[in-house]
């Protein structure tokens, strides 16, 4: 395949957290340790935080005849008070890399859901749940295993609820508890009418500062799969948490991409340019609208825009938000680009900006940019065509050389 550029293929790990039964921290570390994460990689990291002295016991169990691992850390049952910002410098500052921006992440969603539960403000909110020595090696834990796997994008399923009340340092209060139902606003949950906390905050925090709202890549490849389970029995239900091991095959330069589609008739004209804007500053790669005839014969503008996977849900968004459509179809693509560079040449009034592609033949072909050509013209009082002799002429130099 002489003269063919082929792009060299990648892959992304992601994890699709199925919380079967519930998701707790404990139950989502479990999965991630069955999933392959070593114990000892776990106990290194711990030792870089200071921590009143723990115990990590892990066993294998069947909960209907699956075998999933039962993680719980014994501590002393002594409540600190605790604050965020105390959270910050004494644990989450001792870790390192993608442990420590993982962990943060987690530790604020929580913080900020807590904040707001309670009235109080984010860095000195009080709350057990960030206190309690366990929750704290769980966030860090899951932080841990996430980076050791190498995961790049996260993604869950249905989140169960249960229903009842339970205890807590303020009292008795509903379940789900009201820090899990704020940080699970957007995502979607089933209620079970299961009288137990099937869903706890810190699971909750971890789907709230990871997981896409989004569904998972259709075209994913299982890579593995672990399972957790709580320590209480629920006769009928499967107390079982399921982590999936998936990865996505992409390219680095021919990325698999998608496009994102909605019709509109109900939108002033005027109104698409500040749109499109919005939509590209989101990351899309391309938007363009197009006239449409719709349902009734009405007039109507289709809009098509192309996005990066990682982008996709920003760019969904952004659809939904700045247009009056209800609704947006989307659907993954794949891609061929050339080799590219830019490259800005000195003109006698100014700089201007050159793209330069190589076709498949290895051709270069060239292109200055419109916008500064413009902006020379406006300024100088320079026809444009004068301006673009120029360039070329200074183009053709530099390739000749």
């Amino acid at each position: 395949m002489r003269g063919i550029h082929v792009a060299e293929k990648v892959h992304m790990r992601i994890l699709i957290i199925d919380p079967i039964g519930g998701i707790s921290g404990d139950m989502l570390l479990g999965s991630l340790i069955d999933l392959g994460c070593p114990r000892a990689y776990l106990e290194e990291i711990y030792q870089h935080i200071p921590l009143d002295p723990f115990t990590m016991y892990t066993k294998k169990k069947s909960i209907g005849g699956i075998v999933a691992v039962d993680l719980k850390f014994e501590t002393e049952h002594v409540h600190k008070d605790t604050t965020f910002a105390r959270i910050k410098k004494e644990v989450i500052g001792k870790l390192q890399g993608g442990v420590q921006e993982t962990a943060l992440k987690i530790f604020t969603a929580l913080a900020q859901a807590e904040a707001a539960v309670h009235g109080e403000s984010v860095e000195e909110v009080h709350f057990h749940e960030v206190g309690a020595l366990d929750s704290i090696l769980d966030i860090v834990g899951i932080a841990a295993a996430l980076t050791w796997l190498k995961i790049d994008a996260v993604y869950t399923q249905v989140v169960p609820f249960g229903t009842g009340t339970t205890k807590s340092r303020h009292g008795i209060i509903p379940v789900p508890v009201p820090a899990t139902v704020k940080l699970l606003e957007g995502y979607k949950v089933r209620f079970t009418g299961i009288d137990a906390e099937l869903t706890t905050p810190t699971g909750a925090a971890v789907i709230r500062a990871l997981a896409e709202k989004t569904s998972p890549p259709s075209d994913a490849v299982l890579a593995g799969v672990g399972y957790g389970c709580g320590d209480r029995t629920i006769p009928g239900w499967p107390n079982l948490c399921r982590a999936i091991l998936c990865e996505v095959s992409s390219v680095s330069e021919d990325t698999l991409c998608y496009v994102v589609e909605a019709d509109v008739d109900d939108m002033s004209p005027e109104e698409w340019e500040a749109a499109t804007t919005k939509i590209f500053a989101a990351g899309a790669l391309d938007v363009n609208i197009t006239a449409r005839i719709m349902k009734k014969g009405r007039p109507g503008v289709g809009l098509k825009a192309v996005c990066k996977f990682v982008e996709l849900e920003d760019v969904l968004s952004a659809v939904l938000e700045h247009t009056t459509t209800i609704g947006a179809r989307y659907y993954a693509l794949s891609r061929r680009v050339l080799d590219r560079r830019e490259y800005t040449v000195k003109t006698s009034c100014g700089d201007v900006r050159i793209k330069e592609v190589v076709t498949p033949s290895g051709r270069k072909r060239s292109k200055p940019e419109y916008r500064d050509m413009h902006e020379i013209s406006l300024t100088h009082n320079i026809p444009l065509a004068r301006i673009r002799d120029e360039v070329e002429g200074i183009i053709k130099d530099v390739e000749g050389d």
